[in-house]
């Protein structure tokens, strides 16, 4: 469940995050507020644990049922009383792409999360030799990019900082460029990071394309995120692990560049971790799944482990399906298990 939920838990939603005319905040420690199991908590989405907000829900029906869960309405969902969460939200999401080949991509090994294809310009496959993603036209940002991180894809090329506009997205799809940033108060913060491919300068001139960048809080890409970014190659250096790692953002607290990029809310990613020699096929129950879900803002803690989640929670709040190659009974365990942190130190 994470430190998060075990807060939760012992203190009675201890950090309850509330929006109000003053802003957002915390609720003091010693705020009454009604108790949540354990498993109540693993079936209601990450933004529980902090601050939830309208922005963050896809739909009317998931953040009514978070409304559902603490009927005191904590994170004010119900802002006229009516009963009714987010109503300016779209009553239901999108129903789930068909199902799509399986890629030979290495960086697709864990299957593809929301089925991205040729066929919807919201969800459309790209893939190159360093990464894949899902790109979404009406965002103007990735849904989820998927990369393997090893030894082999490290070297000593340096940041080459070259951001620019990406070609090969279909033709009539708005190009974002750099300066679409420019003045918005937002980091343009890498999905893939730099560091991750330092092998060669082509490599690592892949990560600046900007269908690989997203709007970040500057204190979050500089801060939390570079930890955790960090502590992922020192698994690499340090015990030449294997990771497969997805990550992405959701939800939407503003926009920029005319409305042709949509700024996240929250910000997730996946770290699957494999011991040297491992291979896809020796993932099992015991294999460490790392979920982080964290709010795209510059006031966050600076430990990325306060932010420890499942994968089925982010399921929840992304409505997408991850580790479909990892055969089911191992596949319902990892994601529902949030990884032992303290073991792998």
């Amino acid at each position: 469940m994470g430190a998060m939920g075990d807060r939760f838990l012992r203190a009675g939603i201890v950090g309850l995050g509330i929006c109000g005319l003053a802003g957002c905040g915390l609720l003091p420690p010693t705020t009454e507020a009604p108790l949540v199991s354990s498993s109540a908590l693993s079936s209601l989405p990450p933004c529980v644990d902090d601050d939830c907000n309208c922005q963050d829900f896809r739909d009317q029906a998931s953040a009514q049922i978070v409304l559902e869960a603490f009927p005191d309405d904590p994170f004010q969902l119900d802002r006229n009383g009516s009963g009714a969460a987010c109503e300016t939200l779209p009553l239901t999401a999108l129903p789930a792409d068909p199902a799509v080949p399986p890629s030979q991509s290495p960086h697709l090994a864990l299957g593809n999360p929301s089925n991205a294809g040729s066929g919807n310009l919201n969800n459309y496959l790209l893939e190159r030799s360093q990464y894949a993603l899902s790109y979404n036209r009406d965002r103007g940002t990735a849904n989820w990019v998927s990369w393997q991180l090893s030894a082999d894809w490290l070297g000593n090329t340096p940041r080459q900082d070259n951001f620019r506009q990406d070609g090969g997205l279909p033709t009539g799809v708005y190009q974002v460029t750099p300066n679409d940033y420019r003045n918005s108060g937002f980091d343009r913060g890498h999905i893939v990071p730099s560091g991750d491919r330092t092998r060669s300068v082509r490599d690592n001139t892949a990560t600046f394309l900007m269908t690989n960048i997203l709007p970040q809080a500057p204190e979050n890409n500089r801060g939390v995120w570079r930890e955790l970014e960090e502590y992922s190659r020192d698994w690499v250096y340090q015990l030449d692990y294997t990771l497969l790692v997805m990550a992405g953002g959701y939800g939407e607290q503003t926009r920029l560049a005319a409305g042709k990029i949509v700024v996240p809310s929250r910000l997730w990613k996946i770290i699957v971790m494999l011991e040297p020699g491992q291979t896809l096929s020796d993932i099992d129950e015991d294999t460490p799944v790392v979920a982080i879900d964290i709010p795209n803002r510059n006031t966050v803690q600076a430990d990325w482990r306060t932010y420890q989640t499942t994968v089925d929670r982010i399921e929840l709040a992304t409505g997408y399906d991850f580790l479909t190659a990892v055969p089911t009974p191992v596949q319902t365990i990892l994601e529902a298990e949030a990884a032992n942190l303290e073991a792998l130190r």
